[in-house]
C-alpha cells in the first residue's frame, strides 16, 4: 500500500464514521460534520484523482473516473442527510437549501474540473498501469443505486397517486423511522390523497387509513369534496365535541358554508342539526357580519324547528346572548329570546331558566364573573 492509498484509507475510514454520525444527529454538531465530510470529501477525491490522473488509463477513463468519483463522494453527504431527519437546525428547509446543497453541488464541480484539468494535462502520462474497469462499474452502480432510493418514494407516490392505484403506495419503503427519505408518511399520505381522490365520485374508503388524524383529514377534504358537511360531522375521532368541530371541521364548515345558510334558512329540513352543529364555526359569537347573516335564522328555527332542532338552536343563542356582560344578556333574554317560546309549552324550562336569569345580580364584593341568581 503506497502513501496515498493509506492517507486516503484513514480518511475514508473517518469520512464514513462521521457521515453515519451526521444522518443521526440534529444539532451544531452536525454542521461541524456537514464541514467536516466536505473537507476530508475533497481531499479522499483529489488525492484519488491526482493518482488515477498519473496512471497508464485513456484520457476518457481519467475524466469518467473523476466525474463518477466526485458525483458519488459528495451524494454521499446529501443522501445521508435526507436519511436522517435534521429539523431541529433546518427550520422551513432552508438549512438544506442554502447551506447542504449548495456547499455539496460547489465541492462536486471544484473536485470534478480538477479532475479534468490534471486528466487533460495528464493525458499522456504512463507511470504506472492501473486497470480502473472494475472500480469504475462498482462506483457507477452503487451512484445509480444512491439515485434510485434518494428519489423512490416520491417517485412511486406520485405514480401511485397518478394512477390512482392503493397497491403501490403499499410498496414505498416505509419503516415508523424520522428519516426524510424513508419514513411511514409516504405511505399514509399516499393512501390519504387515493382516498380523498375515490371519494368525490365513489365509496368513502377514509375508515381504511390506519393514522387517526389521516382519517379525520380525508373526511374533512370528502364532505368538501361532496359538499356534505354530515360526513365530517358524523366520522371525524377526537376526543371531545368540542375539539371534533372546532378543529376537525372547521375548514370544511366555512367551506360549506352556503349549503349551511340554505339549509338553516329551512327549518324543516332534514339536515338542519348538522348546520346547526355547525354555526358556532361561522363567526356568530364574534364577527357582527356573521351574527346578522346567521343569528335571526337561529331564531326562526325556534320558532318553526323540531323539538330537537328548538333546544339545539336556544343552547346557541344562550350563548350567543352571554357575550357582552350580564346586563346586555338580560336586555336579549328579555327582548329577543324569552317572546319566542314563553307560549310553546314544551320550551318552558327554558321560559324558567330565562326568568332564573333576569333575576341574577352581582354580588358587590365580587368580580363581574360571579353572579348570584335569586
Amino acid at each position: 500500500m503506497d502513501k496515498t492509498e493509506l492517507i486516503s484509507g484513514i480518511l475514508g475510514t473517518l469520512f464514513i464514521i462521521s457521515i453515519i454520525l451526521y444522518s443521526a444527529t440534529s444539532s451544531g454538531f452536525t454542521m461541524f460534520l456537514h464541514f467536516f465530510l466536505l473537507i476530508s470529501g475533497i481531499l479522499i477525491s483529489i488525492l484519488m484523482i491526482n493518482k488515477i490522473t498519473k496512471s497508464k488509463n485513456s484520457l476518457k477513463s481519467k475524466i469518467y473516473f473523476s466525474l463518477i468519483f466526485s458525483l458519488l463522494i459528495f451524494s454521499l453527504i446529501v443522501f445521508f442527510w435526507f436519511l436522517g431527519n435534521h429539523s431541529n437546525i433546518d427550520e422551513k428547509g432552508l438549512t438544506t437549501t442554502l447551506i447542504i446543497l449548495p456547499s455539496s453541488l460547489l465541492f462536486t464541480l471544484v473536485s470534478f474540473i480538477t479532475g479534468l484539468t490534471l486528466s487533460i494535462k495528464r493525458k499522456n502520462r504512463k507511470d504506472f498501469k492501473y486497470d480502473l474497469r472494475l472500480f469504475l462499474w462498482i462506483t457507477s452502480v452503487v451512484f445509480i443505486f444512491l439515485l434510485i432510493l434518494f428519489f423512490y418514494n416520491s417517485t412511486l407516490t406520485k405514480l401511485a397517486i397518478s394512477t390512482n392505484s392503493k397497491d403501490l403506495c403499499h410498496l414505498t419503503i416505509s419503516p415508523n423511522i424520522q428519516s426524510n427519505l424513508f419514513n411511514v408518511r409516504f405511505k399514509e399520505y399516499c393512501l390519504l390523497t387515493i382516498s380523498v381522490e375515490e371519494s368525490k365520485t365513489g365509496a368513502i374508503t377514509c375508515g381504511e387509513l390506519a393514522n387517526i388524524g389521516d382519517k379525520n383529514s380525508c373526511y374533512r377534504w370528502t364532505s368538501q369534496n361532496r359538499r356534505d358537511i354530515k360526513i365530517c360531522i358524523d366520522n371525524v375521532v377526537a376526543e371531545t365535541e368540542v375539539i371534533k368541530y372546532n378543529v376537525e371541521c372547521t375548514s370544511a364548515i366555512r367551506y360549506l358554508e352556503e349549503e349551511i345558510y340554505n339549509t338553516l334558512s329551512n327549518p324543516q329540513h332534514p339536515d338542519i342539526m348538522y348546520a346547526l352543529k355547525s354555526t358556532p364555526e361561522l363567526g356568530i359569537y364574534y364577527d357582527e357580519v356573521a351574527e346578522n347573516k346567521y343569528i335571526p335564522l337561529i331564531k326562526n328555527i325556534v320558532v318553526q324547528g323540531s323539538l330537537e332542532a328548538k333546544r339545539k338552536s336556544l343552547e346557541i343563542l344562550f350563548t350567543w346572548a352571554s357575550q357582552d356582560g350580564l346586563e346586555e344578556e338580560k336586555i336579549i333574554l328579555r327582548e329577543q329570546i324569552l317572546p319566542l317560546i314563553e307560549n310553546q309549552p314544551e320550551l318552558q324550562e327554558y321560559v324558567t331558566k330565562i326568568n332564573q336569569r333576569l333575576n341574577a345580580v352581582i354580588l358587590p364584593s365580587s368580580t363581574t364573573s360571579n353572579v348570584r341568581t335569586n
